[in-house]
């Protein structure tokens, strides 16, 4: 298999520890990408927004080159880029005429695109959680971290375009980070929305929205939240003390990418990881845990 790798604007601008810790991660289990040659912004909402044209010409302008390239699947970590390309992928393969006005635009035959997938899509299979279980580093055992995953709204939502796990109880992040020998619990916000792009306009929406998801993650008793999105962790990271003035109780969550939390369970260096780049940075807690399981085991306490 050919994979594309779409790095998106986020993951080379407010998300860099995303890409550079993804990029690592899949070259440490064997996974060779490509990145997309020329490529643009997906559109987001702006595109959209200007023309329903130019809302699905944008996205496609990167399959299309993916394509030229002879690339067969197209890995895009960031779901709102995801979501773009698998709608306008549709909506071409249901309306002949709007295939040809999009084809007319980009200045490309619009068949036989490759398909876009998610890291998480890629990775939730038997041979890489062999993988990652046989790569386990001892001294980094994540036995007594507790975390809860959070999807949010586009990475199995909406189910008809993203098709991809179940759209209101997704699974793949939770298995891939217990694989990494992570603690995952079961709670009730693992889906709601974070407020994603009213963070620009309405930074109020984004407090009352994210003050939910971590009551929930205190409740039920998280060390930190997992995510794969930029947008989501975005503003769970950055709004922590707002967050924490509302709810009248002291905020110091870690908000790690699963690629993050995976790879420096298999060892790799801690600069791969990005965890620099985090408001709450996640070391700290990560090497707490790591120390206390590996004092249990000389105590002979487990």
């Amino acid at each position: 298999m050919n994979y594309g790798y779409y790095p998106g604007c986020s993951l080379e601008g407010i998300s860099t520890e995303y890409d550079i810790s993804m990029r690592s991660l899949l070259a440490a289990l064997d996974i060779a990408v490509h990145e997309i040659p020329d490529w643009i912004c997906c559109g987001t909402l702006a595109a959209p927004s200007l023309s329903p044209l130019l809302g699905l010409a944008t996205p496609l302008w990167n399959v299309l080159q993916a394509k030229d390239h002879g690339i067969n699947e197209v890995i895009a970590p960031c779901s709102e880029c995801l979501y773009h390309f698998k709608r306008a992928a549709q909506k071409i393969s249901d309306d002949p005429k709007v295939k040809m006005d999009v084809a007319e635009v980009l200045g490309g035959q619009l068949d036989e695109l490759p398909r876009s997938i998610h890291p998480l899509e890629l990775l939730y299979q038997p041979q890489y959680e062999t993988m990652i279980k046989n790569r386990l580093v001892p001294e980094r055992d994540l036995a007594d971290l507790k975390a809860v995953t959070y999807y949010g709204c586009h990475i199995s939502r909406p189910a008809a375009v993203m098709e991809f796990d179940e759209p209101e109880n997704p699974v793949s992040m939770d298995h891939l980070v217990s694989w990494a020998g992570v603690e995952v619990l079961e709670w009730k916000s693992k889906v709601d929305c974070c407020g994603a792009h009213f963070s620009l306009i309405r930074p109020d929406y984004i407090v009352d929205l994210c003050q939910k998801i971590f009551a929930a993650a205190v409740e039920t008793g998280a060390d930190v939240i997992v995510v794969a999105c930029p947008m989501c962790h975005a503003n769970l990271d950055t709004r922590q003390e707002q967050i924490a003035k509302q709810l009248g109780v002291p905020l110091d969550i870690p908000v790690l990418y699963f690629s993050q939390v995976i790879g420096y369970a298999i060892g790799l260096e801690v600069k791969q990881l990005g965890f620099e780049k985090h408001i709450v940075d996640p070391l700290p807690l990560m090497l707490e845990k790591c120390h206390s399981r590996k004092q249990a085991a000389l105590m002979g306490v487990e």
